[in-house]
């Protein structure tokens, strides 16, 4: 039957000329952190046409919404999204292929790359689509990476593998989808693509919602994680079953140019600790008296939170500006208030001084407690990787949760022959312990992107030195469609 079904998908993939405009109905998404070319021109189109983006992914049909708006006033960046988007288009079509050769001795923590390491050498990633009605979008991908070294398991991801029913204002997704609840590209401290995906139903609006003039988005979703020991009474520990995640996103566009929300995401269950609705009501309403000040057999689960705020500011040199602030816990015994505190903020340039050049640069800080919890014994992971921050990964070797920060910064330079060459740096900084000594990492990404018949070719280096003081690198070849 499998084979049947797949037979029959690449039938319709090969014979499907048809074209879909998302009129109504469900939508597919483009992926995070898979073409950071396309990527860097849709983060500008959100910028200069001032979409409501504090989470990710995009959906195409906003991205196209949005395109139309910036057609006279930036019709190279709306010509190129145009190329670039052309796939998504089509009811049936192969909407994203890359292939990658790498080289490393090392074995380092690849940040947001859903769980791959410096050792591999291969990695295939590709996604399709199948709008088969305005209710009804079915979509396969995935992700392949193997490793040189036979004691490390090969990955593969269904990453992308979903199907979507429902319409533009309530459309639910079920299988691998990412979720990256932030508004920033470098980081998301409540959840990204730094661990493999996680299997999930949701249900979101793909088109921004309008109520009495106030515009506004939502994103509700339940998802499963790896296997580990739970917590379930003092001094007893079980891994029967997966831990769950579960996340409230909401947001509101008082203005054109401003949008704020707040997200909260809750890991529950697991082992033998009981799974009911009640438990779920009880850590929303009530998260103070559901996990700070309660024991471990009656400790509803772990629970983080945020407040995020973006600015679009017009103008000859347009620009963004975003806050974030977040909680592991709450704050002088009040539920409202956050505690053991995180705070991120963010530039991003579109074009900086030039239409050639863009610019992003985030900082971050965060305070003790982060992605540990005594319920659960390896804390919020998945597969033995941080769901956040990917500078906070380091701690999962030793257990320990202490403050730190990180910068990050990227730039995108078009040459006059259409290449691209883009910069990655990544810093961090991890207070030290009594018995752990961290020491401050960098990391350094370099890519020249050239242009070739329709597809891309990049040549990239990865380079750098950890918390521990062990250096790594990497180089690769790239080829997309």
């Amino acid at each position: 039957m499998t084979k049947k079904l797949l037979n029959g998908f690449l039938l319709l993939a090969i014979i499907a000329c048809t074209t879909h405009t998302f009129a109504k109905g469900v939508s597919p998404y483009l992926p995070i952190n898979v073409s950071p070319l396309v990527e860097n021109e849709v983060n500008r189109l959100a910028t200069v046409a001032g979409i409501s983006n504090l989470t990710r992914p995009y959906s195409l049909a906003t991205i196209f919404e949005n395109m139309e708006k910036i057609k006279d006033s930036h019709p190279r960046l709306y010509s190129r999204l145009k190329t670039s988007l052309a796939p998504y288009t089509k009811s049936v079509s192969v909407t994203q292929f890359s292939t990658s050769i790498k080289a490393s001795q090392d074995n380092h923590s690849v940040a947001n790359q859903r769980g791959t390491t410096t050792n591999s050498n291969l990695n295939i990633s590709f996604r399709t689509q199948w709008q088969a009605d305005d209710w009804l979008g079915l979509y396969f991908g995935g992700d392949l990476t193997h490793y040189k070294e036979s004691h490390l398991d090969n990955q593969i991801q269904p990453t992308g593998s979903l199907i979507a029913l429902g319409t533009d204002w309530a459309q639910v997704d079920i299988g691998y989808k990412d979720i990256w609840l932030s508004p920033f590209q470098g980081s998301a401290q409540l959840l990204s693509t730094h661990a493999e995906t996680l299997p999930s139903v949701s249900v979101s609006n793909n088109r921004q919602l309008d109520t009495f003039g106030i515009q506004w988005n939502y994103n509700a979703f339940l998802a499963q994680t790896s296997r580990q020991l739970v917590q379930f009474r003092p001094g007893e520990f079980s891994d029967k079953d997966k831990p769950l995640i579960a996340g409230l996103h909401f947001s509101v566009q008082p203005t054109d140019w401003w949008s704020i929300g707040a997200s909260r995401v809750f890991q529950f269950a697991g082992g033998d600790r009981p799974v009911s609705f009640g438990t779920l009501a009880r850590a929303f309403f009530d998260p103070r008296g559901a996990d700070n000040d309660a024991s471990v057999d009656e400790e509803s689960g772990n629970q983080i939170a945020a407040i995020s705020s973006k600015i679009n500011f017009d103008g000859e040199i347009p620009f963004s500006f975003t806050l974030e602030l977040g909680g592991e816990d709450t704050s002088n015994n009040k539920a409202y208030q956050l505690g053991n505190t995180s705070l991120t903020a963010g530039l991003y340039f579109p074009y900086f001084f030039s239409e050639r050049l863009s610019f992003n640069y985030e900082y971050s800080d965060w305070q003790t407690g982060w992605y540990n919890n005594n319920v659960y014994s390896e804390g919020y992971v998945n597969e033995g990787n941080v769901l956040g921050h990917w500078a906070m990964q380091p701690q999962r070797v030793f257990d320990t949760a202490t403050p730190g920060n990180s910068h990050f910064l990227e730039t995108f330079w078009q040459l006059e022959n259409d290449s691209v060459l883009s910069v990655e740096l990544k810093t961090s900084e991890l207070e030290s312990t009594n018995n752990i000594i961290y020491q401050d990492a960098w990391e350094l990404k370099l890519d020249y992107s050239i242009p070739w018949k329709g597809h891309v070719l990049t040549i990239g280096t990865y380079l750098g030195e950890d918390n521990f003081g062990e250096r790594f690198s990497q180089v690769k070849v790239r080829w997309e469609l």
